[in-house]
């Protein structure tokens, strides 16, 4: 089976959602601005093409197939193929404001589970055999370790609490089942990102997770380059 995805033009814009093929050298800009405070976020991904490479770019990238409800995208798919050396090189990343918080920690490690996904799905296995080199992590502006081992600790001790007290829970505290589970959510994504490795859902693929740094161009603008 073939890569499904629609050749973008050289001074075509690519819209969010659809996978598109690179077939030139250029370079894509992905933004996220802020309505509170005029501020902008760019990433800018520089694409070299060469003899045997195939690129793709995707900005929020969901399959066709996928329901946009419930959907987790991330906000950076990048991948570069080489047929010559049977090689593949991706990219996944999401763009954070500040890179803290129990919703923002688990909303990422959602990402970076759905974004595995539809990559293998959409890319990866139409490729088997060739050699994968995984590049996969957050842009963000800011990033405050202690706070995040604070997160982590906070988590971990409310899971460790209900485990040791799942004998002698009530009723009403059974029912709180669903709630536990959002809890451990906040304890694996926060431990994860300490430990800068990330486990994917099938259980079988371990990824080192890359925390890039915007560098602040300018009142409003926090910019870093890619090279895909």
């Amino acid at each position: 089976m073939e890569i499904r995805a629609k050749r973008l033009k050289e001074l075509e814009m690519p819209t969010r959602t659809r996978l598109y093929e690179v077939g030139h050298t250029r370079d894509i800009t992905v933004e996220e601005r802020h309505t509170d405070d005029g501020s902008l976020e760019q990433v800018v991904l520089e694409y070299i093409v060469e003899e045997g490479d195939v690129e793709y770019f995707a900005n929020e990238y969901r399959p066709e197939d996928v329901p946009e409800t419930g959907a987790n995208v991330i906000d950076i798919t990048a991948v570069m193929v080489n047929h010559i050396e049977k090689c593949v090189k991706w990219h996944l990343y999401d763009i954070k404001r500040t890179l803290a918080g129990k919703s923002t920690v688990v909303k990422l490690y959602n990402q970076w589970n759905c974004g595995l996904r539809y990559l293998q799905e959409s890319v990866l296995a139409q490729i088997l055999g060739y050699c994968v080199i995984p590049d996969l992590g957050v842009v963000t502006r800011n990033y405050d370790e202690e706070r995040m081992k604070r997160l982590r600790d906070e988590y971990k001790k409310r899971c460790h609490e209900t485990e040791s007290n799942r004998q002698n829970m009530t009723l009403p505290q059974r029912k709180r089942r669903t709630k536990i589970a959002e809890e451990r959510a906040v304890w694996k994504a926060s431990q994860a990102i300490l430990d800068g490795y990330f486990q994917a859902e099938n259980g079988n693929d371990t990824y080192e997770i890359y925390i890039r740094k915007l560098v602040h161009e300018n009142d409003e603008v926090y910019k870093m380059k890619l090279l895909v």
